[in-house]
């Protein structure tokens, strides 16, 4: 079965589970994370609170719904009961057994005051990607990829990245082989997340009608290959910070923060290239392929990162004048271009005035093209794929 493909995020999970009371499993939302638990992790007993009678007993008494069911325990949407982290602290402080409760979220459980005091210094957390290239095609982990730079060979053509940019990486539209049944599932996962979960990690007053404007904002400003400010939007600041920060929480979108050394400001991008491209339905060219190949190799990127244990936050470069430089990872700055092999010097001066300013030796231009010019110092050359 397709949804039951190896996650790379299982021997993550295997070992924290050896240690920490708590595992939480936080991502978007049909990433994969119950499947990811029940199936492929083999937790027996599994309870979600998308059941609105489980959601009940929950809020009843979280304390007596814990003691009715054994350990280890997996609960999806764990985020819908505050109550219940306060429940699960009592019962790991009086026994504190490794891998007792297994807790999902499709919202940040930090989004919640009470939900981040109760459960420091016992919970595990990790995240759940869409699915990345390597995990699409069954390709076996590779800690090695989790480098800025690495000399192994890309194990995937440029066609094959190409190929996942519509889909995306979360399961059902991944390996649902129709167009129009993608665009349908798309079409159910936005209204979904964008009327019901936003709203519920944004708080009182929350605006539907706001949050798709803003969406609409955000695909108009990707489809022309730009980086998505807060000047891209007609919204006032202090407003437009609340929204993009629920969508933040329910993981649809990514801040991306702009390094030290850089005149640009925050940024956001989809997580999931799927999602991106519905937003920009119909549109084509040259920026909506940039926008997607960003949103691509950066997930790529951040996903081997995490399960290689190397947790990286998303930074980029801009001066004053040149174009953005999409990533900084452990100091070397990373471009995502889709010109033609002969036109890249417009790409390569903007990596070059990143290397003078943070002092960097190496870069990297990841372009839409097979093939691979390493360098021990300099501009690298790699696919999009140079990291799956």
């Amino acid at each position: 079965m397709a949804h039951l493909r190896r996650r790379h995020l299982v021997a993550r999970l295997q070992k924290s589970a050896r240690f920490w009371p708590v595992i939480g499993v936080l991502g978007l939302r049909q990433a994969g994370k119950s499947t990811l638990l029940a199936r492929l992790l083999g937790i027996p007993n599994h309870v979600t609170l998308d059941d609105q009678d489980t959601l009940e007993d929950v809020r009843i008494s979280a304390k007596n719904f814990l003691a009715k069911l054994p350990a280890p325990l997996a609960i999806d949407e764990a985020q819908k009961a505050p109550t219940l982290f306060d429940a699960v602290k009592l019962a790991v402080d009086r026994k504190r057994t490794p891998g007792k409760y297994f807790l999902t979220g499709s919202s940040q459980f930090s989004a919640r005051i009470g939900i981040r005091e109760s459960l420091t210094g016992r919970i595990g957390l990790h995240y759940l990607y869409p699915l990345t290239l390597a995990e699409a095609h069954q390709a076996e982990f590779s800690a090695k990829h989790a480098t800025p730079l690495h000399g192994e060979q890309p194990r995937f053509p440029q066609a094959r990245a190409l190929e996942q940019l519509a889909c995306g990486g979360l399961p059902t539209p991944l390996f649902t082989r129709g167009a129009q049944e993608r665009r349908l599932f798309f079409m159910g996962w936005l209204e979904t997340t964008v009327v019901r979960d936003a709203a519920r990690a944004f708080g009182g007053r929350y605006d539907p009608d706001m949050g798709w404007s803003i969406l609409r904002q955000l695909a108009r400003t990707l489809a022309n290959g730009e980086v998505p400010t807060l000047k891209h939007f007609k919204q006032n600041s202090r407003t437009l910070r609340r929204y993009l920060q629920a969508f933040e929480d329910i993981f649809l979108l990514q801040k991306l923060s702009p390094h030290d050394s850089s005149t640009a400001y925050d940024a956001w991008l989809p997580t999931d290239t799927g999602i991106a491209s519905f937003l920009m339905d119909g549109t084509l060219g040259e920026g909506r392929s940039l926008s997607l190949g960003r949103i691509f190799v950066l997930k790529e990127i951040r996903a081997v990162a995490e399960y290689a244990g190397r947790r990286i936050p998303p930074v980029f470069y801009k001066s004053a004048r040149g174009s953005p430089v999409d990533f900084i990872w452990s100091g070397i700055p990373i471009k995502v271009s889709v010109s033609p092999k002969s036109q890249t010097a417009y790409d390569e001066r903007a990596l070059e005035g990143a290397m003078n300013k943070l002092r960097a030796k190496a870069a990297v231009l990841a372009w839409s093209h097979d093939g691979m010019e390493l360098q021990k110092g300099g501009i690298s050359h790699v696919p999009w794929t140079y990291w799956s």
